[in-house]
């Protein structure tokens, strides 16, 4: 049996023989954490998982630092050490364990931190109260920052790999701020220039402050607010004493120009300063930025992490309870085997750039690779955990491998992240606060080290409220490192632990139907997630992780689906789950290949089209292209795969559409053959068009596409 120190958890027996003796030899402990509140006074317990054969006081080793990656100190150290109380002395100090220190299978936890004291924790105060919807919530925020911002100009600048706000608010009306007219930095000083000035105060200010600064005439912002008699509250100098994630607002390049005195403490009002940048910031996406997506249709899903050498699903096979979450019917929290494989992770034939050349040939316009799933592990390094890649024999970051060569195959990038998280301890529990710190550390480095990030493909939230999650925030943060990123409309999905109805703004850009075609849909964006393979006899609905029991879809089926798709105006997001050893099943690969060979006399049948205007006909449907001048050419994708049973056109016999007032003269055929750039004989009569096949030709038993210009 597996048990937790200090008999947290009431633990099942899972597994025994070889693989557990094995799953033992390498692994005696597993996530160690730190139970406790930061705060002076307050005794942290140290606590881990282990074997109930394992020693039972392994030693526990304390260190501290004075920041998150500086030199750790040794605090206390031994078998008895397994507690330890926070003094004044401790204050604005990082904290972990290292449980068996000493031993080959020493683990440390994450560290946590800086520690505050008494009286900095009773200055917090959470605004998102848990009695109300979150929506509530953030009306009261607003209503509120309404009153204190009255008079009020405000604007966030770029700071570091921030982008500053495209808007300003003046006296609680957003003013949009072209590049040209946007506040900016120099030597450390923010600037505005006359453009701005007259903009957002409608004001001249004296010519004696103007200075030269980003190559033209402008104003030092604190210059200007003596100018203009106002005060100011700037988020780079408001801050908490220490940089602990409960006190600190993210306000970075926040700039508020008012005639009111000490407006905001950042501590006590954090959430008013989070919402009042958030604010300036658009949460979804306009029809520019989405625009690469609707013309994409073809995308690469890849599922992988240790969980690949067991060959068992990605976190829905870890045999063990789902925190707040979908019912395992397991009461115990660990799954030693699931849970210790990363320490044998070694995938040594991992090489993206391969992975990247089948995305290509195969037509995908982009890729997006599980950075951390449920199962909490992360593919790439980070400083808020230590369950990650760089914990692993391999030790490399496959994450900043995948997005080097996606970038260099000129595919669009995607991260998929799950907020819903089976194995840290802190996932929705009474320390929710320091997952939150985990949650926006993480998401914070992936949109900072791996360049233009296109896509976040985020998965839902558990059983939870939104009031425990601030998402509003969280999608500004990520608007201000990539500002034309796309993020799906699940980041907001909650298993009914939400109350109240979710703001439009909060739904995500575009939808993803798993398992499933998605019907006609030309308001929203959307993608069907698939797998290419599946295993027979499960209730799975696709197998997205590596099992060698996995049998491939037909490919004539995989193209049912970016048929289906297309017409319907949406786009397929076909998934593959790598081996071990980190490359694809030759069967998968071939599957993709295959759909790409499929896809090239078609392309232009495909690529940059919008579905309709005929919509789920009889015999398949159809997508189009409108020009400059906004004619339209239709390709009509007359498919037996999508057919309507029985429906299905078969020989040469004519297809017959309706006249929709599109004035088609010329009908051409795109098929894969001696057909393809043939001319079909059009005739109009009695409100339709009849269609007829060159002499010769019979139409295709996967499809064929008529031209119609």
């Amino acid at each position: 049996m597996f048990q937790f120190k200090h008999h947290l958890f009431c633990l099942l027996a899972l597994l025994a023989g070889a693989s557990m003796a094995a799953a033992a030899d390498t692994a005696p402990w597993l996530r160690a954490w730190i139970d406790g509140e930061e705060i002076t006074g307050t005794t942290l317990e140290s606590r881990y998982s282990t074997l109930d054969d394992e020693p039972a006081s392994p030693v526990i080793r304390w260190e501290k630092s004075d920041s998150r990656n500086g030199k750790p100190v040794l605090v206390q150290q031994g078998k008895d050490k397994e507690s330890y109380t926070l003094t004044d002395k401790d204050a604005g100090q990082y904290f972990r364990i290292i449980v068996g220190s000493g031993t080959k299978d020493a683990i440390a936890s994450p560290w946590i931190g800086p520690v505050i004291t008494e009286k900095q924790a009773e200055s917090i105060n959470n605004r998102f109260d848990p009695a109300n919807t979150y929506q509530e919530n953030v009306d009261a925020l607003q209503k509120e920052l309404s009153e204190k911002l009255r008079d009020a100009v405000y604007f966030t600048v770029e700071t570091g790999k921030l982008h500053g706000s495209p808007y300003a608010m003046v006296n609680n009306e957003r003013v949009p701020l072209p590049e040209d007219i946007r506040p900016f930095r120099e030597n450390g000083k923010i600037y505005i220039n006359q453009p701005f000035v007259q903009a957002v105060f409608k004001k001249e200010l004296p010519d004696e402050i103007m200075e030269e600064a980003g190559g033209q005439k402008a104003y030092e912002i604190g210059n200007a607010a003596r100018a203009l008699k106002l005060n100011l509250w700037q988020g780079d100098k408001e801050k908490a004493p220490v940089p602990n994630f409960r006190l600190q607002p993210m306000a970075e390049g926040l700039v508020i120009f008012t005639p009111e005195k000490d407006i905001f403490s950042p501590v006590r009002d954090r959430d008013l300063v989070n919402e009042a940048i958030n604010r300036l910031f658009d949460f979804k996406a306009n029809d520019e930025q989405i625009q690469w997506f609707r013309d994409a249709k073809f995308g690469m899903f890849i599922h992988w992490n240790p969980s690949s050498l067991l060959e068992r699903e990605i976190s829905w096979e870890r045999n063990a309870a789902r925190p707040f979450d979908s019912n395992s019917g397991k009461k115990n929290v660990m799954d030693f085997e699931y849970d210790s494989t990363y320490r044998r992770f070694n995938p040594k034939q991992y090489d993206p750039k391969k992975w990247m050349s089948v995305a290509r040939k195969s037509g995908m316009k982009y890729a997006v690779l599980t950075s951390k799933h449920h199962d909490s592990f992360s593919n790439f390094p980070s400083a808020y955990d230590t369950f990650t890649i760089a914990n692993t024999p391999y030790g490399k970051d496959i994450v900043g491998q995948f997005a080097a060569a996606v970038h260099a195959a000129g595919l669009k990038l995607g991260f998929y992240y799950s907020g819903r998280d089976w194995y840290n301890p802190y996932y929705l529990t009474n320390q929710h606060y320091r997952y939150l710190e985990y949650y926006f550390g993480q998401i914070s480095e992936l949109l900072t080290r791996y360049g233009q990030v296109d896509i976040l493909w985020f998965d839902s939230l558990g059983s939870s409220s939104l009031n425990q999650w601030d998402p509003r925030t969280m999608i500004r943060r990520i608007k201000q490192y990539q500002p034309d990123i796309l993020i799906n409309n699940r980041m907001t999905g909650t298993r009914g632990g939400n109350k109240g109805p979710l703001a439009e703004d909060l739904k995500g850009d575009f939808l993803t139907p798993e398992c499933k075609l998605g019907p006609f849909n030309d308001k929203t964006p959307w993608e069907s997630c698939m797998t290419v393979a599946d295993i027979p006899g499960t209730r799975w609905t696709g197998n997205w992780s590596y099992t060698s029991k996995a049998k491939v879809k037909p490919v004539e089926e995989s193209i049912k689906f970016l048929i289906n798709n297309t017409v319907k105006d949406g786009n397929l997001l076909y998934n593959i789950g790598p081996t071990p050893l980190g490359t694809f099943v030759p069967e998968q690969a071939n599957t993709f290949l295959a759909m790409g060979k499929w896809i090239a006399p078609y392309r232009e049948a495909i690529y940059g089209t919008r579905g309709g205007p005929y919509k789920n006909m009889p015999w398949g449907g159809s997508c189009y292209k409108t020009n400059r001048n906004g004619k339209k050419t239709v390709y009509l994708h007359v498919s037996p795969l999508i057919a309507q049973k029985g429906k299905e056109l078969k020989g040469s016999e004519p297809l017959l559409i309706k006249d929709i007032g599109e004035k088609f003269t010329k009908a051409t055929v795109i098929a894969d053959g001696t057909f393809n750039g043939k001319e079909a004989k059009l005739e109009k009569e009695d409100g339709q068009y009849k269609i007829t096949l060159p002499a010769g030709m019979s139409w295709d038993k996967w499809d064929t596409v008529i031209k119609l210009q």
